[in-house]
C-alpha cells in the first residue's frame, strides 16, 4: 500500500503544486495555460506519492500519481492507493497510474476513451514513451522511495 497526496482533484482546472519546503500549496494558475487538452480540466485525481523523490526528473520532485477513482477527493487529501501502471515520459517526469485500495481495476479495465485522454493530456508537454504494468510501477516507486 502507498499513500498519495492530492494536489489537483479530478474535474479541477487549477494548477497546484506543493512547495519544495512542504510548507503548503501554491496556485500556479489555470491548467489550460500549460495544457489545453480537455480545456485544461484534470481528467483524474492528480498528486504525488508520499516519501518518494524522482531523482531522474530535473529538478527532482516527488513521483507523480494519477488516481482513477469515482470517489470525491479534495486538495490536500491523503489517499491509500495501489499502482496499476507506469506511464513513462521522455522528460523522466513519469506518472504512476493507481486506484483506490478497494478497487479491483487494472490498467486494462480503464476504457479506451479515458486512456486516450490520459495519453493526450499527460503526453502534451513531453512524449509518453511507454506504458507498462503494475510490476514496473511498483519497482519505480521502490527505486524512488526515501
Amino acid at each position: 500500500m502507498y499513500k498519495a497526496f492530492i494536489e489537483i482533484p479530478k474535474g479541477d482546472d487549477r494548477r497546484r503544486h506543493m512547495k519544495f519546503d512542504k510548507s503548503g500549496l501554491i496556485d500556479l494558475g489555470p491548467i489550460k495555460d500549460v495544457i489545453p487538452v480537455n480545456d485544461g480540466v484534470m481528467p483524474v485525481h492528480y498528486g504525488y506519492i508520499l516519501d518518494t523523490l524522482n531523482t531522474e526528473e530535473n529538478p527532482p520532485e516527488e513521483l507523480d500519481v494519477l488516481i482513477f477513482s469515482d470517489k470525491d477527493y479534495s486538495v490536500s487529501d491523503i489517499v491509500d492507493i495501489k499502482p496499476i501502471a507506469l506511464i513513462e515520459r521522455e522528460d523522466k517526469d513519469h506518472k504512476i497510474a493507481a486506484v483506490d485500495l478497494d478497487s479491483e481495476k487494472t490498467w486494462e479495465d480503464i476504457n479506451e476513451t479515458e486512456k486516450e485522454l490520459i495519453k493526450d493530456y499527460f503526453g502534451y508537454k513531453s512524449k509518453i514513451t511507454s506504458i507498462t504494468g503494475q510490476d514496473t510501477a511498483i519497482k519505480l516507486i521502490k527505486k524512488f522511495k526515501i
